[in-house]
């Protein structure tokens, strides 16, 4: 099995524990079940890195709040929060591409059993048994 692992290496970017922690646990767990193709690590370097952005922007946001002043000295929403609310966004659609969502997770097991279904469907199994 060890010569059918998918090598994966963290991008240098990604700093946080949490981050790195959760794409590490995802690789290992698709090697695992023989799921990890090498087209998936790009998805997985992406997901890695919006992850960090969104995680680094919520420790800016929960330093220094979620407005600041511009230069002429009004109120306005740090620039963080958007970049947050961006990155977000890119990491959940990475995360239903691999099933870490609940609902995401339902579907893909869904396929699946279809597909395992498609494979002895009941007209097969009735013309198998007609020709016995």
């Amino acid at each position: 099995m060890s010569e059918n692992l998918v090598q994966f290496k963290l991008p240098k970017t990604v700093k946080h524990k949490e981050a790195k922690k959760l794409i590490c646990n995802l690789v290992r767990d698709m090697n695992e079940k023989g799921e990890l193709t090498p087209f998936d690590t790009a998805l997985l370097h992406r997901m890695a890195t919006a992850y960090e952005m969104y995680l680094t922007c919520v420790d800016v946001i929960a330093e220094s709040g979620l407005v600041m002043k511009n230069l002429k000295g009004e109120m306005v929403k740090r620039p963080e929060v958007n970049i947050m609310k961006e990155n977000w966004s890119q990491f959940l659609e990475l995360a239903k591409e691999f099933g870490l969502t609940t609902m995401s997770r339902g579907k893909i097991k869904a396929l699946r059993r279809a597909k395992d279904d498609e494979a002895v469907s009941p007209l097969d199994e009735f013309l198998k048994n007609r020709n016995d």
